[in-house]
């Protein structure tokens, strides 16, 4: 377990490196200017499908895919073609709705940057269809515990970007991002077909006695994680649209400072989630199973909060040099350092709540318990948009406070509910 938690850590350091690269080189060429607000307003909807689909994939698929899990039985066959067609199909629905998207995701663009964002997230609707196959492979790999290829995911579609935005900036301007976007996204996934050909080629083959996985299936079988997934995602959009209220520059502020959030995030959570989650399966059917679980969710909350308060800390009190050395370049002037900096400080202390609620979900997910994971995070969608939709829009640091209220609810919520399964013998 120790050892699949640092290949995923190292996976996604290289991931969060490749994205502060990819941040980087947005803020030189666009700083926070009306291409770089589009650029956001496009890459959020595919990066919040993103997110939803990586979290119902791999905490619905790989229980289903390991062979010691009670949902076990399913081919990868069986599990890839229904999600071929979901990821080809989701692709459609971006290039369709891009413009009414466009308008939710970033309701306060003038209507030139609203009209590009539009443009752009056409162009990127050609990744979601790479990228939802390339996580049905990544379920497989982490159902036979091999980590590495699958925790690159992101850095590859990273560099991508990076090397699209680099080489063809000139000719292309912001349009060079997405293209390189989406290269990264069909790259991946033929890395991700050829190792999994390589590593696990008896999963390949056909298999008689394996249970049938339909299209309506796919999608209503991880349903709960799927729900609980898509709020906790939501609540970012629901943040990202109230700073969009805020005037120009303030959609792609919020970006950066979103990407710093991200990283402390990433490596607290996600690590420990994904390696533990062959061995949480099916780790709920006696009560002193339950009762050893509860005791590690409580160690590892406990830790969690710990380390999340150190970070928020230092992120908060070297916010302005740290968004100075990372970003203030080119483009990107003091400007855009100040208002990056001012919903850092906002935002940051969401973490507390958050990585709480994120750790037990998926802890709760891999013992095949949703219902508290779903109602804390509609709770904290909840209490955000209202805060969100009541607190007006003329001072910055606003921008986090429902945020920050609604995942302090939502921690609560769910650490009520883990308290109880101990002792609770029908958990």
């Amino acid at each position: 377990m120790l050892k699949g938690s640092l290949i995923v850590a190292l996976g996604l350091m290289s991931a969060q490196a490749a994205g502060f690269a990819r941040q980087a080189a947005l803020g030189f060429l666009l700083g926070t200017g009306p291409e770089a607000d589009a650029l956001s307003a496009a890459m959020a909807p595919i990066e919040l499908w993103w997110s939803v689909l990586a979290l119902t994939v791999i905490f619905g698929f790989v229980p289903m895919l390991s062979d010691s899990a009670r949902l076990g039985g399913y081919s990868f066959r069986s599990v890839l073609k229904p999600t071929m067609q979901l990821a080809v199909g989701s692709s459609v629905l971006f290039y369709v709705f891009a413009d009414p998207i466009v308008s939710l995701i970033a309701p306060g663009l003038t209507v030139e940057a609203a009209e590009l964002g539009t443009r752009l997230l056409r162009v990127m609707a050609l990744s979601p269809a790479a990228i939802g196959i390339s996580f049905a492979y990544s379920a497989l790999l982490f159902s036979r515990r091999r980590f590495a290829l699958a925790s690159l995911h992101h850095a590859v579609v990273n560099v991508g970007t990076i090397a699209g935005a680099l080489l063809l900036h000139a000719q292309m301007g912001v349009f060079g991002f997405v293209w390189g976007y989406v290269a990264g996204a069909w790259i991946q996934l033929g890395l991700a077909h050829l190792h999994a050909r390589q590593a696990i080629p008896d999963a390949f083959g056909p298999d008689a006695s394996a249970r049938k996985l339909d299209l309506w299936t796919l999608i209503t079988r991880p349903g709960p994680i799927l729900s609980q997934a898509l709020a906790m995602e939501l609540n970012t959009a629901v943040s990202r649209a109230y700073a969009s209220t805020f005037g120009l520059g303030m959609t792609a502020a919020f970006e950066y400072a979103f990407k710093l959030f991200r990283v402390p995030m990433a490596l607290l959570v996600i690590p420990l989630s994904h390696s533990l989650l062959p061995e949480m399966s099916g780790s709920n059917e006696t009560p002193a199973q339950r009762r050893d679980a509860v005791r590690a969710m409580t160690r590892a909350a406990v830790l969690t909060v710990a380390a999340s308060a150190g970070v928020m800390a230092v992120m908060i009190l070297l916010r302005d040099p740290a968004v100075t050395l990372l970003f203030q370049r080119g483009a990107f002037g003091r400007d855009s350092t100040e208002a990056v900096s001012t919903v850092l400080l906002s935002y940051m202390p969401v973490i507390l709540g958050r990585g709480v609620a994120d750790l037990l979900s998926r802890t709760l997910f891999g013992m095949g318990i949703y219902r508290a994971p779903v109602g804390a995070a509609f709770a904290a969608l909840a209490v955000n948009a209202a805060f969100c939709t009541l607190l007006p829009s003329d001072d910055p640091l606003m921008i986090g406070v429902g945020a920050v209220v609604g995942f302090a609810v939502s921690a609560a919520w769910i650490i009520r509910r883990v308290r109880r399964i101990g002792l609770d013998d029908d958990a």
